[in-house]
């Protein structure tokens, strides 16, 4: 990371169970960013338990052993999954857990976030970290520890102020126009 000129700040010590949220996430270069930061960090599936989302579609042959090697939990993305209710089970189940997922579940634009990172460390009673690849500025930033409350609204206005607070100009990300606003999907 250091040779390409990226710097990296993550949080210590980093919390023994949380959810890190990775925003924006709008491009394929984000796998490759947060796998060299995992590495360059010291951070293992073994060792630390950090574990990432991703769609099940990756989890297949010819590349699904590495994703599964390199940490990677495959989720179904058609809703309705349970998804939320079986990370807490796994979370309970580990004495430690570092869980990381990109809220868009995409990188093409969409006009809202995925609320799975927030029922999953709410159900699982554990804290999120806040980080982002700032692309313009060759930095990775996971550094802000945030306790969801029982306010929704409250709380994603306050995710969206630290996100606005450390972003350049030009915005996060890759692709900062993919970037979507924090707000969940309306429900019917």
């Amino acid at each position: 990371m250091r040779m390409w000129g990226w710097s990296i700040e993550v949080i210590d010590p980093m919390p023994e169970k949380c959810v890190i949220v990775v925003y924006p996430h709008t491009s394929n270069w984000d796998f490759p960013v947060g796998l060299l930061t995992k590495w360059a960090t010291g951070l293992s599936a073994t060792r630390d338990a950090l574990r990432y989302a991703g769609k099940t579609s990756l989890f297949v042959w010819p590349w699904g052993w590495f994703f599964r090697a390199v940490g990677g939990v495959p989720v179904d993305r058609t809703g309705g999954s349970g998804f939320s209710e079986q990370m807490a089970v796994r979370f309970a189940s580990e004495p430690r857990m570092r869980f990381v997922i990109a809220p868009e579940g995409t990188r093409s634009y969409r006009d809202h976030v995925r609320s799975s990172f927030y029922y999953v460390a709410k159900a699982a009673n554990v804290p999120i970290v806040l980080g982002t690849f700032d692309f313009e500025n060759k930095r990775v930033r996971i550094s802000e520890l945030f306790t969801p409350s029982d306010d929704v609204d409250a709380d994603l206005l306050r995710i969206d102020a630290f996100y606005r607070s450390i972003a350049p100009a030009r915005g996060l990300g890759h692709t900062p126009a993919n970037a979507a606003p924090w707000k969940f999907a309306k429900r019917n």
